[in-house]
């Protein structure tokens, strides 16, 4: 690459975990990448797409921690395209969709390097799906509002509830931690018990769908062992018409998948339509950044092998 020439930075939704629902633009570049750069919520076996010798970077923020910071982020992804020609930038759900993406873009613009936005499934539409709903139906729910429990430097602000108490459907992306709040927040509107569902990893095969009213959600919550896991919170009269599926087989185990690395991705893909969660064998001929990532997924998950 030229001196003071940079590459095109792809900044690209990898959807809300299940890999069937990644599209085809996003697998493509995923595949073509010469590095990725990806967020904490992105489905391991997601980035088993990307070539086998390519290093991946873990730049995931964690919601109510120290972490690395934005800046930090949009410096890893300058860097990356000063010494490649395709960086992938991969965020969980739609990077448009409080993936902080604008703040990523003008770091780009600023030093004049080619980016693109590349949308992803949301996890909203992917809790809908779960539960066998739309987020809108005539005559119940005529539009829906996506907003976010978790604000810049953790401060305590209120979200928009006048979609839901306009007769809407209310998302709350990262709200569980301040569900108290918002519930609070609502009640200081409308006596009115909202019938809520809390999604924890919309569309992946450990997925849990809690239901309830805002009456005693809070008590069903603590029943659950859901601490630090992802969760959207649906609220609004469509969840009365919700039937949640039953997708998994098995929350605690994966299977690992030997064989030929193309007919072992497309046998992961099977899986995961099935209900199943997997992963593709890594060995010492990957980058040591991607036997990383394999070997910390193989200490969360009870696993067996299936051989091709």
């Amino acid at each position: 690459m030229p001196l003071n020439r940079y590459g095109t930075v792809y900044l690209v939704g990898a959807g809300p975990g299940d890999p069937n629902l990644l599209t085809k633009r996003a697998q493509r570049l995923i595949e073509n990448a010469d590095i990725i750069l990806y967020d904490r919520l992105v489905n391991p076996f997601i980035l088993q797409y990307a070539k086998p010798d390519i290093e991946i970077i873990d730049v995931g923020k964690k919601p109510y921690t120290k972490h690395i910071q934005q800046e930090a982020i949009n410096q890893k992804m300058i860097e990356a395209a000063s010494k490649h020609h395709h960086v992938v930038r991969l965020k969980g759900g739609d990077p448009a969709i409080f993936g902080r993406v604008q703040e990523e873009v003008e770091a780009l613009v600023e030093l004049n390097i080619n980016f693109e936005i590349v949308p992803g499934i949301t996890s909203a539409s992917a809790a809908a799906q779960s539960m066998n709903l739309g987020l809108t139906m005539r005559s119940i729910a005529k539009n829906v509002t996506f907003s976010t429990g978790h604000f810049k430097d953790s401060k305590d602000n209120d979200i928009d509830i006048s979609t839901l108490i306009n007769k809407g459907t209310l998302a709350v992306y990262m709200g569980v931690k301040r569900l108290p709040r918002i519930i609070s927040q609502i009640r200081q509107y409308t006596s009115y018990d909202y019938p809520i569902a809390i999604v924890f990893r919309a569309s992946l095969f450990d997925e849990q769908v809690l239901t309830g009213n805002i009456s005693n959600i809070e008590q069903k919550l603590n029943q659950y062992k859901v601490e630090g896991l992802p969760g959207i919170c649906i609220i609004g009269d469509i969840i009365s018409y919700s039937q949640p599926q039953i997708k998994t087989k098995n929350k605690e185990k994966i299977y690992i998948v030997k064989g030929d690395r193309n007919q072992a991705l497309e046998k992961c893909e099977l899986l995961y339509e099935q209900g199943y969660g997997c992963m593709i064998e890594v060995d010492e001929t990957y980058h040591y950044s991607q036997q990383a990532l394999y070997k910390s997924v193989l200490k969360q998950y009870t696993h067996q092998f299936i051989e091709l």
